[in-house]
C-alpha cells in the first residue's frame, strides 16, 4: 500500500470497511437523533460524551450507569453547559431522567435495555471486555475506551469471540485509541510504511509523566485501601483495575509504535519499580516505572518505557530508525531526517474528537466500523510488558497469548466487600501465573 492509499484508509483505523443496511436511529419518531448511553460517569467518561456531542450535535444522551448517582449528576451539568457552548438546547441533549440512571456493578445491565443507539463504556478497564461483551449481546454499538482488556484471559475472549461477533452483528466497536486520527500522525506513519525511512530497524518508545496518577476522584474518608468502592474511586492505582500503567496509559504510544512497524513481537524481557515515597496501600500497588525490550521476527527491536514519577521531567518521543532515515515523532511534532528529510506542517486537529466523528459517520452511511483488533493488538503487547517488568523475566508472547490462564477481576465481587492489596510486584515477590511462558 503506498501512502495516498494509506491516508484515505487511516481515518477508519482499521474498521472492517464492509458496508451494511443503514441504521434507522430515531425511527419511532421519525428523528435521526442517536441515543447514547453511557456506563462509567467520572472524568473520562464525562470527557468522551462532551467529544461525542463536539463531533456530530445531533445525538442525545438517554442514560447513565455509574456506582454513584453524584456522578451521574455532576456527569449531566458538565454535559448541559458544554451543550450550551455548541449553541444546543441542554434539555434536548442530556435527557437522562431518575429511571434511566443506574447505580451499581450491575448498572450496565440496566442501561442496556433503554433504547440507546450506542453506549459508551468509561469504566475502570478490568470491566471493558465483560461490558463489551454484554453490549454486543445486547445490539449495541460502542465506544470503548482503552484498554479493552487486561489480561490473556479477556484478550482471548476478544480475539476469539466478541470481534467476530461485532462483525456478524452488524455492531460498529470503536475504541478509544484516539492517536490513530490525529492528521499529522497518520502522515507520519504512512511515509514510515510507505518506506521513507527504508526498512525499520530499531523502535524507541517512551512516555515519562512528571506526576503518579492515582484516580480521577477523592476518596471517602470513611473508606480504607481494602475496601472495593476505595480500589474503584482510585483505579487507576491498583493493578487489577488498571492493568497498570503500562496497559491503561502507555498503550497510546505503544500503539503507534505497532502501527509503524506492523508486525507483533516474539519475546519480551521488563524490569521496573516504584518510588519509595509513594505511600502504600494508600496509593495503589502498581509500578511508578515500567520498562520492556520486545524482539521482533524481522529483527526489529522495540524498546517501550514509562514512567509516571513526581519531580521528573515529560518526555514522550517515538523513534523509528531505518535504514535511510529516522522518524521523530510526539504528539505534537512530527519529523523525518534522512535521504528524504519531511517536517510535518499539518494542523493539529482534535484526535479524540475524530474518533468519534468517524463512528458517527459510519453508523450514518451504514458502514461497519470494528476497531477492536488493533487495539486488542496494542493492549497484548502492553499485558506482556507488564508481566516481564514485573516478573523480571524474558516472555514468549505466543504462549502467554495463547496459553496464559492470568485473570484479574475478582470472583463474585461485591461493591461493599473488602479485596487484599498485592505488594507493588518486583521479581522478588512476583510469580508468573504460567512459568511455561518463560524463555
Amino acid at each position: 500500500m503506498n501512502r495516498n492509499q494509506f491516508l484515505k484508509t487511516a481515518a477508519l483505523a482499521s474498521a472492517a470497511g464492509l458496508i451494511m443496511p443503514k441504521f434507522s436511529f430515531g425511527a419511532a419518531m421519525g428523528s435521526d437523533k442517536i441515543k447514547v448511553a453511557i456506563v462509567g460517569c467520572g472524568g473520562r467518561g464525562t470527557g468522551a460524551l462532551q467529544n461525542m456531542l463536539a463531533a456530530d450535535k445531533n445525538i442525545e444522551f438517554v442514560a447513565a450507569g455509574d456506582i454513584y448517582m453524584e456522578q451521574i449528576q455532576k456527569c449531566g451539568e458538565v454535559v448541559s453547559n458544554f451543550a450550551k457552548r455548541l449553541g444546543l438546547k441542554p434539555e434536548e441533549v442530556w435527557k437522562v431522567k431518575p429511571d434511566t440512571s443506574f447505580v451499581g456493578l450491575d448498572a450496565i445491565d440496566k442501561v442496556l435495555q433503554t433504547n440507546a443507539d450506542v453506549v459508551a463504556l468509561v469504566t475502570p478497564p478490568v470491566f471493558r471486555t465483560l461490558h463489551i461483551e454484554k453490549a454486543l449481546n445486547a445490539g449495541k454499538h460502542i465506544f470503548a475506551e482503552k484498554p479493552i482488556c487486561v489480561d490473556p484471559v479477556q484478550l482471548r475472549k476478544i480475539y476469539n469471540e466478541l470481534i467476530p461477533l461485532a462483525d456478524k452483528k452488524g455492531l460498529s466497536v470503536l475504541c478509544g485509541t484516539q492517536m490513530r486520527y490525529q492528521t499529522a500522525i497518520q502522515e507520519a506513519i504512512a511515509r514510515v510504511r510507505d518506506g521513507q525511512i527504508g526498512d525499520i530497524t530499531s523502535v524507541v518508545c517512551l512516555r515519562y509523566e512528571p506526576e503518579y496518577l492515582t484516580g480521577w476522584y477523592d476518596v471517602p474518608k470513611n473508606l480504607v485501601p481494602e475496601d472495593v468502592r476505595y480500589q474503584l474511586l482510585r483505579w487507576l492505582a491498583f493493578t487489577w483495575t488498571s492493568g497498570d500503567q503500562y496497559v491503561e496509559q502507555y498503550i497510546h504510544n505503544l500503539d503507534l509504535a505497532l502501527w509503524a512497524i506492523n508486525e507483533m513481537p516474539t519475546e519480551v524481557i521488563g524490569s521496573g519499580g516504584r518510588q519509595t515515597d509513594i505511600p502504600f496501600p494508600e496509593l495503589g500497588n502498581r509500578q511508578s516505572n515500567t520498562h520492556a525490550h520486545f524482539s521482533f521476527a524481522s529483527g526489529i527491536s522495540l524498546t517501550g518505557a514509562c514512567r509516571q514519577e513526581k519531580g521528573t521531567s515529560p518526555y514522550c518521543p517515538l523513534k523509528v530508525y531505518g535504514t535511510k532515515g529516522t522518524l521523530d515523532m510526539t504528539f505534537e511534532r512530527q519529523t523525518i531526517t534522512g535521504e528524504k528529510p519531511w517536517r510535518s506542517d499539518a494542523p493539529k486537529n482534535d484526535a479524540v474528537v475524530c474518533e468519534h466523528e468517524a463512528l458517527f459517520k459510519a453508523l450514518r452511511s451504514g458502514t461497519h466500523f470494528n476497531t477492536m483488533k488493533q487495539c486488542a493488538d496494542s493492549c497484548f503487547v502492553a499485558i506482556c510488558g507488564r508481566e516481564a517488568s514485573y516478573a523480571g523475566k524474558r516472555i514468549k508472547t505466543a504462549w502467554f497469548r495463547e496459553k496464559s490462564k492470568q485473570s484479574l477481576l475478582p470472583e463474585n465481587l461485591s461493591l461493599d466487600g473488602k479485596l487484599p492489596i498485592a505488594p507493588v510486584p518486583n521479581p522478588t515477590n512476583y510469580k508468573l501465573v504460567d512459568r511455561k511462558s518463560v524463555v
